[in-house]
């Protein structure tokens, strides 16, 4: 803050894939799951952080972060975490354009003269204008092509249609969501502590002057990894006032629509399969680098933290037990996940998604590239496949095959790989999810 010198910070904190400066960035400790205070059984210190390099990992927008030794004037406070904060600067230094052109919105409180608090919508750069004008279509209903295209500035089939404007990424919501849905995020973008009733912890941005509509992001993600079975699909009544509107509440009224849940479908095979960013292989590879990274210096948190606790009168400091350290406390917690919940919570998430009708009932083809990757033999397990190879979905919009789309009378076939190539099985008038292959 300028209040303090500059208002700037000119350095790549995050890398070479990070911006170079920065007008806002947060240094956060660990609170909830942590040894100091809340949980401490469950602490590792990487939840947080590692819901936001899943939303980045699946290729969407997300504040990255990294994890350091704080000292202030020589004293040592334990292992923090940077994290980039998304207000309009972000969405200029990523998303392109200028930053007074961004409406940074999130959940807010609005504390009142008897002290009562009520939560709200907030813009923490901008104005709320467009959220309205969004939150008003979906609570008209989504169903129809009509009304759900015109909200992602397209007419019925699709096209882009300049004289709406796009007040949503559904891509970026739908992934957000996954991610949600991964975690079991208890408390966020709706919060478990009210019953469903209220929002908490989101955060989103658009730049009013483009084609870009709201994207979200992954935010105080604490809650999450924790039940193995935990399922936060809904739907909750979080929404139904504009007080209360968030974009889980955005996703259950797309759910009315047809294209919306293929959608759905075409994203969750991308992550969920064939290598994707939430398969159970992939999932351990990233957390595992953040192991690496923050192993040793737990030793140090332990240090500082390890033998803090709290009395309820707020007394001296309990002794029954030795201090928590890595060894013998933060390690049960990293086995438990890494044994138990990452190996199995990819499956479980899909059962629930499954349920709410936005998985096919027709497998997805399966490939399998030969030894030098020249040619893909791909099988579907029933129906015929349809394939393109100039780029487009073999499915148009409204469920007929693209006139560009090949029709393989087989359950089998072999291509060459010299273009991408697009793939849907078709069986008793349903498709299955969009399959990309490419070297």
């Amino acid at each position: 803050r300028d209040t303090y010198g500059p208002p700037k910070l000119d350095y790549p904190l995050f890398g070479d894939d990070g911006a170079n400066e920065f007008d806002n960035i947060d240094l956060r400790t660990f609170q909830n799951y942590s040894w100091h205070i809340g949980d401490k059984e469950r602490t590792i210190f990487l939840r947080d952080q590692f819901n936001r390099d899943l939303q980045l990992a699946m290729g969407q927008p997300a504040a990255r972060g990294k994890f350091y030794h704080l000292f202030i004037n020589g004293q040592y406070w334990g292992v923090y975490n940077t994290c980039e904060r998304i207000k309009a600067s972000y969405g200029a230094s990523y998303l392109g354009g200028k930053k007074e052109n961004y409406d940074a919105i999130k959940k807010g409180r609005t504390y009142l003269k008897n002290r009562n608090m009520t939560v709200s919508v907030m813009a923490n750069d901008g104005n709320l204008d467009a959220w309205g004008r969004l939150c008003d279509i979906a609570r008209e209903g989504l169903e129809a092509k009509k009304t759900y295209f015109k909200m992602l500035g397209k007419n019925p089939d699709g096209t882009e249609n300049l004289d709406y404007e796009c007040l949503l990424e559904a891509d970026n919501l739908i992934d957000y969501m996954l991610v949600i849905f991964y975690g079991g995020n208890y408390d966020a973008p709706v919060s478990a502590w009210g019953q469903n009733f209220g929002p908490n912890n989101w955060y989103g941005i658009r730049n009013r002057n483009s084609r870009d509509g709201f994207r979200f992001f992954v935010w105080d993600a604490e809650h999450t990894l924790r039940d193995v079975r935990e399922d936060r699909t809904g739907p909750f009544p979080a929404g139904n006032h504009y007080s209360s509107a968030n974009p889980q509440w955005i996703w259950q009224q797309c759910l009315d629509n047809e294209e919306f849940r293929a959608r759905v479908g075409d994203r969750i095979q991308k992550h969920f399969y064939n290598g994707g960013a939430l398969t159970p292989d992939m999932v351990l590879k990233r957390f595992r680098k953040r192991i690496d990274e923050i192993e040793m210096s737990v030793v140090c948190e332990s240090a500082r933290w390890g033998d803090s606790s709290y009395t309820p009168s707020g007394g001296r400091a309990s002794t029954e037990r030795p201090p928590r350290n890595r060894d013998d406390d933060w390690i049960h917690e990293i086995n438990r996940l890494v044994d138990d919940y990452f190996p199995a919570r990819s499956e479980i998430v899909l059962s629930q998604l499954y349920r709410h009708g936005v998985i096919s009932d027709v497998a997805a083809p399966v490939y399998q590239l030969n030894g030098d990757k020249s040619q893909v033999s791909i099988q579907a397990e029933n129906g015929d496949l349809f394939v393109t190879t100039e780029g487009s979905d073999p499915r148009q919009i409204g469920g007929k095959p693209s006139p560009t789309a090949k029709r393989i009378k087989s359950k089998e076939t072999t291509l060459p790989t010299d273009k991408t190539i697009h793939v849907r099985a078709f069986y008793k008038g349903e498709w299955s999810a969009l399959v990309k292959i490419s070297k």
